[in-house]
């Protein structure tokens, strides 16, 4: 349901007046200080109807356009119509190059002509000529037969060849094995004995330098135990101190001798590394040539498992070339047979099959001449029905494509299918006898149109005239326009005016509910509080009631209600208050407070904001 602006402005001011009270006013002119005047707006409860609508724009369409396309490919070398232009069915449309489709009707013509002449052959017998062609071919065969026997001697040997050969590769591959393995075994003793070496040596020279490392650590902690001492006994002295030069000295020359000792204990420990590294050297050595000579042991089992499976590849490869070459005997053969065979049947007089067979053929040869005439005229596009040129897709020069003729439906579920189908095509003919509308509805209001509902359409080419439509479409798939999902809904109109055109803008109001014969009031004289909606009824008296109402259809701008009210009574509306002054006039809705059913005085229940009090 689309609301107006009073109606919203309405509908606020009354939530306004049920929560508490405030004032809601809209300023004309310069404000001013001045008097205020409260104005009571009513209205008259009436029987009627009640009806909720949704509005959207689109197009017209036809449904029941054409899609003209050529039956063949070719470039277009002739348009014998233009838009708008009304044919007949059969008229000329335009034309595509012919040249390719009459060669092959000629081509096809000339392939029967040849069949009948086999026919007739066959029927006359073989000549001299044929039958010296026929010694030849047979000739040939039996050449191809010797030929085969030959490659199969060939295949035989080259096995023989190769068995020798990979054997022979296998044999070098196991005597390299065994030459490396002693080799290995040469490097490992070589090996354990420089590492056992190494090892004894180490250990008389790492005790010595551990012997020393020993020694130059007692030294070091000495030193450090007299620097200590001497340095708490400079600490205990100031400058003048008879003592103090001689002690600051002697701590002076504590640290050297500290350092030196340090000095002299990281050259223990590098003695020491380089003792341990000797032995480390020798292991990794040993480590390392183990690791070489396994790797060539390993390379020379590759080689022999490389060299076993050659010989198996090969031996393989040469039983298969064997087998091959056997069977290019026996298909030599064969063929021999079969050309004799061949041969023969030629010579002899025509059968009844082969006679059928060339009747075959030229039965054959005739349709494809009919399908050659068919695509010949396919370079002629006939109009398929009556019907106006709506559009021409393609200029002369241009390359069109082989296409089905077809109807171009326009429906919600179908319009991007139409839309392709129809850009594709090359021509369009147009028909106007049922024409429509298709419009996009946003989801929210497309839940509420069904199928069948009325409508009314304005043209914005047409604006003083209003057409009746109904929906017979609502899709069932989506699109999203600047982030908002719409639904396509289908209208088709009722009665056709010869002024629409496809293609004009279309705006479209559908009714989505209706309720006839119904009591209702202007839908901002109902008020709602607690989940009670009531009205504000005039009394004869001129005092204000509340009624309490049920509230049925809401509509665009008025809403259904029942209850103890009838056609005629005086409801009131949210009061408006007028405040004139020197310079301007400022005019807005009076607050309302509280909520129960005392009447209205003054500018509002309770006095309200910007009214006098009853």
């Amino acid at each position: 349901m689309r609301v107006t602006k009073w109606t919203a402005a309405n509908v606020v001011l009354a939530a306004v007046a049920l929560t508490g009270g405030g004032l809601a006013y809209a300023t004309v002119g310069t404000p001013s200080t001045g008097s205020t005047k409260a104005v009571t707006r009513t209205a008259t409860i009436a029987s009627g109807t009640v009806m909720t609508t949704v509005s959207s724009t689109g197009n017209v369409t036809a449904p029941n356009n054409v899609n003209v396309n050529f039956g063949t490919n070719g470039t277009l070398t002739e348009v014998d119509v233009k838009v708008g232009q009304t044919v007949k069915k059969g008229d000329v449309l335009a034309r595509v190059d012919s040249t390719a489709a009459k060669a092959s009707y000629d081509s096809a013509n000339a392939q029967l002509a040849s069949a009948q002449a086999n026919l007739t052959e066959l029927q006359q017998g073989v000549t001299a000529l044929v039958k010296q062609s026929l010694q030849i071919s047979a000739a040939q065969a039996s050449q191809q037969v010797t030929s085969a026997k030959t490659a199969l001697t060939n295949a035989e040997q080259n096995q023989g060849f190769d068995q020798t050969n990979l054997a022979a590769a296998i044999t070098k591959a196991q005597q390299q094995l065994a030459n490396d393995q002693a080799t290995a075994n040469q490097d490992e003793a070589t090996l354990q004995t420089a590492l056992s070496q190494a090892q004894t040596q180490a250990t008389s020279q790492i005790a010595a330098d551990t012997a020393q490392l020993s020694a130059d650590t007692q030294t070091q902690t000495a030193d450090n135990a007299q620097l200590t001492k001497d340095q708490a006994k400079v600490a205990g002295e100031t400058s003048s101190s008879p003592t103090w030069t001689a002690d600051n000295n002697a701590v002076t020359a504590d640290l050297a001798k500290v350092a030196a000792d340090a000095s002299k204990i990281a050259s223990d420990n590098a003695k020491l590394a380089t003792d341990n590294n000797s032995v480390t050297n020798a292991q990794n050595s040993l480590t390392s040539g183990e690791l070489r000579d396994q790797q060539t042991l390993q390379n020379d089992q590759t080689a022999i498992s490389n060299a076993q499976t050659a010989q198996a590849q090969g031996l393989a490869k040469d039983q298969q070339s064997i087998a091959s070459a056997q069977q290019g005997v026996t298909n030599a053969q064969l063929s021999l047979q079969s050309t004799q065979n061949n041969n023969a049947q030629k010579t002899a007089p025509p059968s009844t099959s082969a006679i059928q067979t060339d009747q075959a053929a030229i039965e054959q040869a005739q349709a494809q001449v009919d399908t050659a005439k068919a695509t010949l005229d396919a370079t002629a596009l006939l109009a398929p029905a009556d019907g106006t040129i709506g559009a021409i897709n393609d200029t002369v020069g241009q390359t069109v494509s082989a296409g089905a003729t077809s109807s171009a439906s326009s429906t919600a579920s179908s319009t991007s299918s139409s839309s392709s189908s129809s850009s594709s095509a090359f021509i369009t003919l147009t028909n106007v006898t049922d024409l429509q509308v298709v419009a996009d509805v946003d989801e929210a209001d497309a839940s509420k149109v069904v199928v069948g509902a009325p409508a009314t359409v304005t043209l914005n080419a047409l604006p003083t005239q209003e057409f009746a439509a109904t929906v017979i479409e609502v899709a069932n798939s989506s699109t999203v326009v600047s982030n908002v999902v719409e639904y396509q809904v289908t209208f088709a109109l009722n009665n056709v005016n010869p002024a629409i055109k496809p293609g004009m803008t279309a705006s479209v109001t559908v009714t989505t509910a209706k309720a006839d014969g119904v009591l209702n009031v202007t839908s901002s004289a109902v008020h709602t509080a607690g989940g009670t909606s009531y009205l504000l009824v005039t009394q004869p008296d001129g005092t204000q009631k509340q009624v309490d109402v049920v509230v049925g259809l809401k509509g665009n701008t008025t809403t259904e209600i029942t209850g103890a009210v009838k056609a005629g009574d005086v409801v009131v509306l949210p009061a408006t208050t007028v405040a004139t002054g020197s310079t301007g006039t400022r005019t807005g809705t009076t607050g309302l407070t509280g909520g129960g059913a005392v009447p209205f005085g003054g500018g509002g229940l309770g006095g309200g904001f910007g009214g006098p009090r009853g």
